[in-house]
């Protein structure tokens, strides 16, 4: 059983880089990716000395993470109900473009993904980016998810595979505007939509 911070970093270490990509994919913005990351971190280090097994530690973490984001996600629904504060100009509210100002059809590819992404709720993202992006098996997913049938996570696959299908050709037919959408997309949510364009 880990105590230390260094057996937590020497545990983290081969995660790192899955962990961060799982964030950018769930996130809408980097920023809120960069804080995702870190307080699920911060929650990992408190909740080390009840990892039993070192092995497990990255679905140990990448349950942590997932909880975060739910966390996360819960807190903007509430927050839409709180005035703003009055010191926060009206400029610092703008967020800036991230995608270039290019018609590459790469580019818009990409940029219909986030937008299908973007309109996945938080449980089917997490599952199709766990299964997609981390690699975890099934029952990896569903003690992730805090299921206890593997049925229901094999069958929230399967929906929000063909959901996210339907966006993204919904997308193309009206047309839109992909510069509409920010949030990061990394070589390996790439690879999900290359995997996803052979699958129709």
């Amino acid at each position: 059983m880990p105590q230390t911070p260094d057996e937590f970093l020497n545990l983290l270490q081969p995660h790192y880089c899955d962990a961060l990509q799982y964030c950018r994919a769930l996130c809408h913005h980097p920023d809120e990716a960069q804080d995702l990351l870190q307080q699920s971190l911060v929650q990992a280090l408190e909740k080390l000395p009840g990892l039993r097994e070192p092995a497990k530690f990255k679905s140990w973490y990448f349950k942590i993470i997932t909880r975060t984001f739910y966390r996360q996600c819960r807190q903007k629904f509430w927050r839409r109900f709180l005035p703003l504060p009055a010191t926060v100009p009206e400029t610092q509210l703008e967020l800036p473009p991230v995608f270039p100002e290019n018609d590459e059809p790469a580019n818009e590819r990409k940029n219909r993904l986030l937008h299908g992404l973007a309109q996945l709720k938080p449980k089917e993202r997490a599952a199709l980016l766990l299964f997609e992006l981390g690699n975890f098996s099934i029952p990896d997913i569903a003690e992730i998810q805090e299921e206890n049938s593997l049925s229901a996570i094999k069958s929230r696959l399967s929906r929000t595979r063909q959901k996210l299908k339907e966006l993204i050709l919904a997308a193309e037919k009206n047309n839109v505007n992909p510069q509409n959408y920010t949030g990061d997309l990394t070589d390996e949510t790439k690879k999900l939509a290359a995997a996803f364009s052979g699958r129709r």
